[in-house]
């Protein structure tokens, strides 16, 4: 029961990235596309599509996996997905364009390329590959349970990371 409940842990947090990533972009789809064209791996005419397409991709897999339906090939579809982020961030280290936002969530337009990028990306393909592997409990109440609570992490773990990358810019300083 446990392994289970950890997968669906893992399955929340997953998809509640996904999910909140997914409905950014489509809510901001020009932001988006200046960020995938900014990349600059594909030609102009695929652009669009490939916005769309990844915006669309990443709703639809979040819900999956926030739902419950299908989260083995939900998650394993995920796993590619953050692989293939991964690389394209990669990609644009190894040339030296790094002041380009990431394009992962609302909130973190700040956060550039870099390293540590690419391996925090890569540490998310295992994260959703543990549903992958385990699968979810048979209960529905614990599954709920777990993929709101993992849900929650993901949101904790954003607002950590949000307050220890801010410079302190808007807090008061006393004389």
């Amino acid at each position: 029961m446990l392994p289970s409940m950890v997968a669906a842990l893992a399955c929340g947090a997953v998809g509640g990235l996904y999910l909140a990533a997914g409905v950014a972009k489509l809510r901001d789809p020009d932001d988006f596309l200046g960020t995938v064209a900014a990349y600059r791996l594909l030609p102009g005419g695929l652009l669009a599509p490939a916005a769309w397409g990844l915006a669309g991709l990443e709703t639809v897999l979040g819900a999956m996996m926030l739902t419950g339906i299908a989260v083995r090939w939900a998650g394993l579809a995920a796993a590619l997905l953050f692989g293939l982020f991964a690389a394209a961030m990669a990609i644009n280290v190894l040339r030296g364009r790094v002041n380009l936002s990431c394009g992962c969530l609302p909130g973190l337009a700040g956060a550039r390329l870099s390293w540590l990028s690419v391996v925090r990306t890569l540490a998310l393909v295992p994260l959703a590959l543990v549903p992958v592997a385990i699968g979810l409990p048979g209960s529905w109440l614990l599954r709920g349970q777990s993929l709101v609570a993992g849900a929650c992490l993901l949101a904790l773990a954003l607002s950590l990371s949000h307050l220890l990358s801010s410079d302190g810019a808007g807090e008061e300083r006393s004389a």
